[in-house]
């Protein structure tokens, strides 16, 4: 299907075509009729006078051919005449046979006639007078005024060609000056969901389009003005929850440092309030990280063993000689690769049933990290918000696995921060592989 461009464009080429050929065609039947008329009403009175004039010379006895070659010359025009049955004329470039029988019949009977007629392929306009003397014709080629009407056909044709370029022109151009503030649009909506909440459409100048750039400005600021105020809200709630959280931290420690002096029940629940309070605070900080807006910190650049880092995190998670690929050193900010791998990883193991294997791959300008868990997939649906904070994926009737659902929020957002992402499909090995895209320096 063609785009509103290509349409709008096509429609005022044809627009201008049709309007161009009405008025051509109608121009050319105009002209050629007046033309016509004129040419033919002048030849009939031309020779009607000639032909009075032949007459008066006959009847004072002169020769015909004398009274013929009297007659002046109108450009081309041809004169001749029947006497007593005998044709005279000079100049003849007509016979007296290729004359059309009805023009000299008609003219016999009624006095005078007038036709169209072709002779030797040229056309001719003739005119007869059936006078006393004999009956005179008179011949006007017409060669010329066709030539005259075949130049202004193929001149008007043009035109109209002319018209559907021009036409097609101000089509573009007009398509376009709509479009721009629908570019725009989309252009603002793209750097909006990237995440440049500052991004605006400026005004245009068009007061019937600017309404719809003021729209879109105003509706960003709503939306950047609520994330702003979420994300205070979080921050401001996880900072008022730090301190308690942090006392329940530690008197849950304390208990769990003295679980064997309690009976077996009350020491496994002391066990339980210790892993409870230790997750709890671990939601708390990473609600800290995701309201504290890092993302827009200032990137700390710094080169990287990106396999090392891999392998420091994978010793710390119990999970030897699962790494495989390319062992590139990269310039990035450290901190933030660090954690989006951490997240990742503790996202496999986690909701995964266990890392399977982590992958490195250098392509030209980026590197992808791919880290492949145990698990039973992701399905389509939890693919496309399973980024978002607070969402975990269904768990399809396996025992709940804890978190809060922000590990691989925090992580898409340390990701984007140096430039590269994050997403997820089916691994390899089955399960589910999240791809961490990195862009690299060329040289």
């Amino acid at each position: 299907m063609i785009g509103l461009r290509a349409r709008v464009t096509l429609a005022f080429g044809l627009l201008s075509l049709s309007v161009a050929v009405i008025v051509s065609v109608s121009a050319y039947v105009v002209a050629r009729s007046y033309l016509v008329t004129q040419r033919e009403s002048t030849a009939v009175t031309r020779a009607l006078l000639d032909a009075r004039a032949v007459n008066a010379d006959l009847t004072a006895g002169t020769d015909p051919g004398n009274a013929l070659a009297a007659v002046p010359s109108v450009g081309e025009s041809q004169a001749l005449g029947r006497v007593h049955g005998v044709w005279y004329g000079g100049g003849i470039t007509v016979s007296p046979s290729d004359l059309p029988a009805s023009l000299l019949s008609t003219a016999e009977a009624s006095g005078a006639a007038q036709q169209r007629f072709s002779a030797g392929g040229a056309p001719y306009f003739g005119v007869s007078v059936n006078t006393a003397a004999g009956l005179y014709v008179e011949l006007f080629p017409l060669s010329s005024l066709d030539t005259t009407f075949r130049t202004g056909a193929w001149f008007l044709a043009g035109t109209s060609l002319l018209a559907l370029v021009v036409g097609a022109l101000v089509g573009r151009w007009t398509a376009s000056r709509l479009m721009s503030p629908v570019r725009s649009l989309a252009e603002g909506a793209a750097a909006i969901s990237a995440g440049d909440l500052k991004h605006r459409i400026p005004p245009h100048g068009d007061p019937d389009l600017d309404p719809i750039g003021a729209a879109f400005n105003e509706m960003a600021d709503a939306v950047e003005d609520r994330i702003h105020r979420e994300r205070r809200f979080v921050a401001n709630v996880s900072h008022e929850l730090r301190s308690p959280v942090t006392a329940i931290v530690g008197t849950a420690e304390l208990l769990g440092n003295h679980r064997d002096e309690f009976p077996a029940r009350d020491a496994a629940l002391v066990e339980s309030l210790v892993d409870r309070s230790r997750s709890l605070s671990k939601t708390v900080v990473d609600l800290l990280e995701l309201g504290s807006e890092t993302h827009v910190d200032p990137v700390q650049v710094d080169s990287i063993d990106l396999a090392t880092m891999v392998e420091r995190l994978l010793v710390g998670r119990d999970r030897l000689g699962l790494l495989i690929g390319d062992r590139p050193v990269i310039r990035t900010d450290p901190r933030r690769v660090e954690r989006v791998l951490a997240n990742l990883l503790d996202n496999a193991e986690r909701h995964g049933e266990g890392v399977s294997g982590v992958t490195i791959e250098l392509l030209p300008g980026a590197v992808l990290v791919h880290v492949d868990d145990a698990g039973p997939g992701i399905s389509p649906g939890d693919a496309a918000r399973l980024f978002e904070p607070f969402v975990r994926g269904r768990t399809d009737g396996r025992a709940e696995t804890g978190g809060a659902g922000l590990g691989l929020a925090i992580a898409r957002d340390c990701a984007e921060a140096v430039g590269g992402d994050i997403t997820v499909s089916g691994s390899p090995r089955g399960g589910a592989r999240f791809t961490l895209r990195l862009p690299v320096d060329p040289a």
